[in-house]
């Protein structure tokens, strides 16, 4: 009788282990397979923003002391943009304008200091750069 007891006691805790072994790694892929499938979705709708994102530079000119550009940028996209304006002079003179809000179906003027004032016949190069990595790219003879 005691010989019999043992391969039945042996194969119950046997079955136990494999059970709790095959519970918790059920419980782990089901909780990375929600994580996985939430970060899918939330990235394909972050996505579809960055694709969908349209903005462009309708209009340039400059201060009369030529201290300040301004930008004017239209967003014909659906989602509401957040763009870091940047401003190169040709003789070595810069500027930028971080975090401009351009609201879809808004033109917005942007307003960039310039660390040295701006001559006649100065080639400013302007970069609009959004929080989604999209470029809009400009060029303004100042006259």
């Amino acid at each position: 009788m005691r010989r019999a007891l043992s391969p039945v006691i042996a194969t119950v805790i046997l079955s136990g282990v494999v059970l709790a072994v095959g519970g918790a790694i059920w419980s782990y892929s089901l909780g990375a397979s929600s994580v996985i499938a939430n970060s899918y979705v939330n990235d394909t709708l972050s996505l579809l923003d960055e694709v969908t994102e349209r903005f462009t530079v309708e209009h340039v000119t400059n201060s009369s002391d030529g201290s300040t550009l301004s930008v004017w940028i239209y967003n014909y996209g659906e989602p509401d943009v957040v763009v870091d304006v940047y401003v190169y002079v040709d003789d070595g003179g810069s500027g930028q304008s971080m975090e401009n809000l351009i609201p879809s179906g808004q033109i917005v003027r942007v307003d960039v200091a310039l660390d040295q004032p701006l001559e006649i016949l100065d080639e400013v190069s302007i970069k609009v750069y959004s929080r989604r990595q999209n470029s809009v790219y400009e060029t303004y003879l100042v006259s």
